[in-house]
């Protein structure tokens, strides 16, 4: 069952309400009410992942130069040192010698982020990125939308 909304108001103006209603046109949010509830989620979601026993999904995104002494076995490796907590790859060849790798991570934001410091720091990455998000809810399922995905 879906709870009903709450109306609250918010006094802001002068150049705040300029930038956030441009934030929401640049967004695409349809209108004020949606772009609040997509900066409260967002502002939920960096609270959950600042938390280092956290369950976290973390993608990793890594470049490299295959042609590096080395580097594909060091970076198989380290995934398979920790293969319970490595949920997919996917392996992109960009040209001649660069390479993307894209990483599925699970685990307690602890753990996520170590392996990818590790993953990121292994000599002939170029560059790497870490984004998390909660493996769980961060609404209490009887207190906000819920529903079936079908897997």
């Amino acid at each position: 069952m879906k709870d009903p909304l709450v109306r609250f108001s918010v006094a802001i103006g002068g150049d705040l309400l300029e930038k956030f209603d441009r934030y929401r046109e640049e967004h695409r949010y349809p209108n004020r009410s949606e772009a609040v509830r997509g900066l409260m989620r967002a502002a939920l979601i960096q609270d959950v992942v600042a938390q280092d026993d956290a369950e976290t999904m973390g993608v990793l995104t890594l470049v490299y130069d295959h042609h590096k002494s080395g580097i594909a076995d060091r970076l198989n490796d380290l995934q398979h040192q920790h293969f319970d907590h490595v949920v997919t790859t996917t392996h992109v060849h960009l040209d001649h010698h660069r390479c993307l790798e894209v990483i599925l991570l699970r685990g307690s934001v602890r753990l996520v982020r170590e392996m990818a410091d590790a993953l990121i720091g292994t000599k002939g990455v170029e560059t790497g990125r870490l984004v998390l998000a909660p493996a769980s809810a961060i609404v209490d399922p009887e207190h906000g939308h819920e529903h079936e995905h079908g897997h």
